[in-house]
């Protein structure tokens, strides 16, 4: 019997859910160093947000409404990448451990690039060891996370 086919709007439906699930468990991942070490957590998805919000509706966003952009901003990023991952997910058909390796590694990837390139962090040469191992260790949960829930969606 073959395994039936996951359209593509199902596959980015998946994908959205998995991409949540993988961003839970990054958060929860990060949330659990930053109370052990006694850190707050990164505003940088607000700032994002907030130079997306300028650019795009020439506005600024009020200071109280930081941590709610900074959330939202947080949450959307991850989930995103999940419908990503589900249209590639269902053409490659991946073991779900090896597939979320590569979705994580690639996300940390992208933001050791992109984030530098708007001088919103510094490059990666300049962060420190355990740091950058954090980092690379919150965007592998996310992966294998978002990978397992995609898999057990796909059943």
């Amino acid at each position: 019997m073959r395994a039936r086919q996951t359209t593509p709007l199902g596959a980015v439906a998946k994908g959205l859910i998995a991409g949540a699930a993988g961003t839970a468990a990054m958060t929860a991942a990060q949330t659990a160093v930053m109370k052990a070490r006694g850190q707050e957590g990164s505003t940088l998805p607000a700032e994002i947000g907030k130079r997306i919000i300028r650019g795009v509706f020439q506005r600024d966003v009020p200071e109280d409404k930081t941590a709610l952009l900074n959330n939202a901003m947080h949450w959307a990023y991850g989930t995103s990448w999940g419908a990503v991952y589900g249209i590639v997910e269902s053409s490659v058909h991946a073991p779900p451990l090896k597939s979320g390796l590569a979705l994580g590694a690639a996300v940390w990837a992208e933001s050791l690039v992109a984030l530098p390139a708007t001088k919103l962090a510094p490059p990666v040469w300049q962060y420190p060891p355990l740091e950058l191992a954090l980092d690379a260790g919150y965007h592998l949960v996310y992966g294998v996370a978002a990978a397992l829930a995609f898999a057990a969606l796909r059943g």
